[in-house]
């Protein structure tokens, strides 16, 4: 069991096939249920921060084991540096201890981040049972699910402040990234090279896909923003003909 947990090669099912469209069904149908169910959320709220906290746990060891077992522990590809790695960690310590600052930046990255990249998953070719194909769906569906369910339980409120801030943040963070990228020839944040998903297929190569790159990130912060206050309401449309 441990050798096929760290040595299978089971290849990854096809993106959007039946097996990937059931998953990404599951994870959004659970998130999803703490905005619709909030009572639900309140009620344990307890079982779901330790859930949540268990399962980062859990992805981290798998990926950093996954790195060791093979010898692959290499600056170029595994410091926790890409936006979904940083994001998972901010929303682990925000499990533990609230900050409503740094969950402006979390809230953003935390849905659009692990909504992309379930979409388009990259486990580096590898399919269950392998631990990177695993840590990878536990770590971006507990990513998803605890930033929603961080902001129901406290009722965060983004607004255009709280967007033009992560615009801010974002930017010196792909700053950032850019120098790093260029001093060790990695591709975090896919900046360098743009993720293996046949929806980018077609756009440019390094240095002129990285605008579009932002432009695209920003524009789906923009729209999340946007549908969260479209949900809020119609919460309240809801709640006023309930009271009728």
């Amino acid at each position: 069991m441990i050798h096929s947990l760290y040595y299978s090669e089971a290849p990854t099912f096809a993106i959007l096939s039946i097996e990937h469209l059931s998953l990404l069904l599951l994870i959004f149908l659970l998130a999803g249920l703490f905005v619709t169910r909030p009572q639900i959320t309140f009620r344990y709220e307890k079982i779901i921060r330790v859930s949540l906290i268990v399962t980062i746990i859990i992805q981290q060891f798998l990926l950093y084991s996954w790195y060791i077992a093979h010898n692959a522990f290499n600056p170029v590809d595994a410091l926790p540096l890409y936006p979904c790695r940083i994001t998972t960690l901010f929303v682990l310590f925000l499990l533990f201890k609230w900050n409503t600052k740094l969950f402006h930046f979390t809230f953003y990255w935390g849905i659009i981040g692990a909504f992309l990249a379930l979409l388009s998953p990259d486990t580096n070719g590898l399919g269950f049972p392998n631990a990177m194909f695993i840590q990878f769906f536990l770590g971006h569906a507990a990513l998803l699910m605890g930033t929603v369910f961080l902001a129901v339980i406290h009722d965060y409120q983004p607004n255009q402040v709280h967007l033009f801030k992560t615009y801010q943040y974002s930017a010196i963070y792909f700053i950032v990234i850019l120098v790093i990228n260029e001093w060790l020839g990695s591709n975090y944040a896919y900046l360098r090279a743009a993720p293996p998903t046949p929806f980018l297929s077609n756009i440019p190569a390094y240095p002129y896909h990285v605008p579009i790159l932002v432009i695209m990130m920003f524009s789906l912060f923009f729209l999340v923003n946007l549908l969260y206050k479209v949900v809020q309401k119609i919460k309240i449309m809801n709640k006023l003909f309930r009271e009728i």
